[in-house]
C-alpha cells in the first residue's frame, strides 16, 4: 500500500517499466528509468551527508530533472522546498534562511540566482546543477529508512493574493490522501497523456499534473517554452488526453480558437455563430462540428480538462464546451494538499467548483440568510500547519477544520459554489455586504474589459467608503475596433465606454451594490503563479462615474 510520496511510481513501474514517463525534447525517462535515477538521487543525498529532516530546495523550469529533484529528496526522507523560478534574490534569501535549507537541487538556467546569493545562506552547503543527474552511478535501494507517512514532507512558501507569506507544512499522508481521492474522482488511465503547463513548484501541479499521473502510470510530456506553436506541438507529440491548466491559459486557448474562426471560411463561421446560439439539444454535434480545429490545436484526443488555482468564469467554461472540450473546475488550496473538490464528469456544473472529494467534508461556517459563509474543510488533506507561525495556524484550524477564508454555499445538490474571499468583502456603513468577485465577474461579460479588481476606497473629500473599479481594457480589440472602422480611439473614447460598460452592470445593482469610480489601467495587474490578481497592491485615485 502507497504509504510515502517518494513511492508514487512504484506500481507504474512493475506494470509498465518500458512506458515513457517522463519527456523533454529529445530527453526521456522511462519508468524503470525514472526509478534508477531517483535512487541514485537518493543515495547521492545520503553520501552528503544529509540527514532525514533536513530541508532540500528545488528550482528551475518544468523538466524531467525537476521531478526526479524532487522525488529524490522525499525519497531520502528529507524535506522538499519547491521555489517558484520567478522569485526575487531577497525572496529566495528569505526562503532558504527560514527553512534552512542544506541545498538546492537548480536547472542550469537558474544556477546563477543561488550562486550569487548562497554567501548570504550560512546554512546552505550544497548547489546541484539538475543536469548531472544522469551522470549519477546507479544505485540499489539497499539503504531504508522508515518514513513516517505523517511527517513533514514538503514545505511550501506561498503569499497568494494577501501578500503575507507564509510556508505550508503537508506531510506524506496529506499528499497521498489527496491522490487516492482524485483518483475515485476523476481516473485516469496509463494509457493517458498530459502535458505539464502550471509550473511545478505549484501544489496545484505537483498533485494533480506530476504525481497523480505518474501514480497510474501515465506519460508525461514537457514543452519547450509556453509559445503557442511549442505549445501546439508539444500536445500533438503527447497525443495529449488530460490537460491540468489555470483559467487564464484556456481564455487565451479560447481567444486563439476565436481567431482561428475569424479567418476560416464562411460556412464555418456560419457554423460557429449557429451552434454558439443553440441550447444542450446540439451538444452531440459539438465535437464533429470543431473537430478540424481541435486538431489543428493538437487536441483531437483531448477527454478531460480540469481547470484550477483560480476561478474560471462562467463565459470561458461555456465557450470550451460548445467546442465540444470537456472542461471540468475544481477548488483547492495549498493548505488542502491542495484539492478540495472537483466538478463529477458525469454531470459537471461548471458555473460550481464541483463536489467535494471522497473523504473530504465541507462545511459552511455562520452562514447568512442567503446561505453564504466562510468554506470550512476537514480531511486527511489538511495541512500540518504553518510552519513556524503558531499564530496563523491557529486563526485558520480549528477544531480539526481548516478556515479556507473563501466565502461561498453549497447548493441542494451538494455542488460548492464561491462568491468571493472573506478578505476582500465590502462592508457599507449600513452593514451590508458587497462580494467583489460577484461584480468582477459582472464586468467581465463585457468585450472591452481584460481584467478588472474592484476595491473599496475612501473618498477624499467626503470620507466615506465608496466602490471602485480598476479597469484594464482589451487594447488588442480596441485597436481592432479602430482600424476596423477607421477611426482613431482617444482615452476619453476609452473612458466613455468603460463608463457606460458599468452604467450597464449597475442597471441591473442594488444602490449599495453599485461602483461609483473607476479608473483605466494601462498594463494588466501583477499577479501570482496561477494568475490571481495581487488584490492587496491597489490603493489609487479614480475617476467620478
Amino acid at each position: 500500500m502507497l504509504r510515502t510520496i517518494g513511492e508514487v511510481f512504484e506500481e507504474s513501474v512493475t506494470n509498465h517499466p518500458n512506458k515513457i514517463a517522463l519527456k523533454k525534447g529529445d530527453v526521456v525517462y522511462s519508468y524503470q528509468y525514472l526509478k534508477d535515477r531517483v535512487l541514485a538521487l537518493k543515495q547521492h543525498l545520503y553520501k552528503l551527508g544529509l540527514k532525514p529532516g533536513e530541508r532540500f530546495g528545488v528550482l528551475g523550469e518544468n523538466s524531467p530533472e525537476w521531478a526526479i529533484s524532487y522525488l529524490g529528496i522525499v525519497r531520502a526522507g528529507l524535506v522538499v522546498v519547491p521555489l517558484d523560478a520567478m522569485l526575487s534574490e531577497a525572496e529566495l534569501i528569505h526562503i532558504l534562511r527560514e527553512s534552512a535549507a542544506k541545498g538546492v537541487l537548480c536547472s542550469e538556467s537558474h544556477m546563477y540566482k543561488i550562486e550569487s546569493i548562497k554567501g548570504e545562506l550560512k546554512d546552505l552547503k550544497w548547489l546541484i546543477n539538475m543536469k548531472t543527474i544522469q551522470e549519477l552511478p546507479s544505485a540499489k535501494d539497499e539503504r531504508k529508512i522508515e518514513i513516517n507517512p505523517e511527517s513533514l514532507a514538503i514545505l511550501i512558501f506561498t503569499s497568494g493574493t494577501t501578500g503575507l507569506a507564509k510556508a505550508v507544512m503537508l506531510s506524506h499522508k496529506n499528499i497521498i490522501s489527496n491522490l487516492q481521492a482524485i483518483e475515485k474522482a476523476i481516473p485516469v488511465y496509463h494509457t493517458d497523456s498530459f502535458v505539464s503547463i502550471i509550473p511545478m513548484h505549484h501544489t496545484f501541479e505537483a498533485t494533480c499534473g506530476f504525481l497523480y499521473p505518474l501514480s497510474q502510470g501515465v506519460s508525461i510530456f514537457y514543452s519547450p517554452s509556453l509559445r503557442p506553436n511549442d505549445l501546439i506541438a508539444t500536445f500533438k507529440e503527447a497525443r495529449i488526453t488530460c490537460l491540468i491548466a489555470v483559467p487564464l491559459l484556456f481564455e487565451k486557448f479560447l481567444a486563439g480558437l476565436h481567431k482561428k474562426i475569424a479567418s476560416a471560411s464562411v460556412p464555418t463561421k456560419l457554423i460557429f455563430t449557429t451552434v454558439s446560439g443553440v441550447t444542450s439539444i446540439f451538444k452531440f454535434l459539438r465535437k464533429p462540428l470543431f473537430s478540424k480545429i481541435r486538431k489543428e490545436m493538437g487536441l483531437e484526443n483531448l477527454r478531460l480538462a480540469v481547470s484550477g488555482g483560480a476561478a474560471l468564469s462562467t463565459k470561458v467554461a461555456q465557450g470550451l464546451e460548445m467546442l465540444g472540450i470537456p472542461i471540468l473546475q475544481g477548488y483547492g488550496l495549498t493548505e488542502a494538499a491542495p484539492v478540495i473538490s472537483v466538478n463529477p464528469l458525469s454531470r459537471p456544473k461548471n458555473n460550481s467548483v464541483g463536489k467535494p472529494l471522497p473523504g473530504v467534508e465541507v462545511r459552511i461556517s455562520e452562514p447568512d440568510a442567503s446561505g453564504i459563509g466562510e468554506i470550512i474543510v476537514r480531511g486527511p488533506n489538511v495541512m500540518l500547519g504553518y510552519y513556524n507561525n503558531k499564530e496563523a495556524t491557529d486563526e485558520v484550524l480549528k477544531d480539526g477544520w481548516l478556515y479556507t477564508g473563501d466565502l461561498g454555499y453549497i447548493d441542494n445538490e451538494g455542488y460548492i459554489h464561491i462568491t468571493g474571499r472573506k478578505k476582500s468583502l465590502i462592508v457599507t456603513p449600513t452593514g451590508k455586504n458587497i462580494i467583489p468577485e460577484e461584480l468582477e465577474e459582472k464586468l467581465l461579460t463585457s468585450k472591452w474589459i481584460k481584467e478588472v479588481l474592484v476595491i473599496p476606497r475612501i473618498d477624499p473629500v467626503t470620507k466615506k467608503e465608496e466602490v471602485c473599479a480598476l479597469v484594464y481594457p482589451d487594447y488588442e480589440l480596441l485597436e481592432e475596433y479602430s482600424i476596423s472602422h477607421n477611426i482613431n480611439l482617444e482615452f476619453s473614447d476609452i473612458e466613455k465606454l468603460i463608463r457606460d460598460e458599468i452604467r450597464r452592470v449597475n442597471e441591473d445593482l442594488p444602490a449599495y451594490k453599485r461602483i461609483t469610480k473607476f479608473e483605466i489601467r494601462e498594463e494588466e495587474f501583477p499577479k501570482t503563479t496561477t494568475q490571481k490578481i495581487k488584490r492587496h497592491m491597489f490603493i489609487e485615485r479614480s475617476i467620478k462615474v
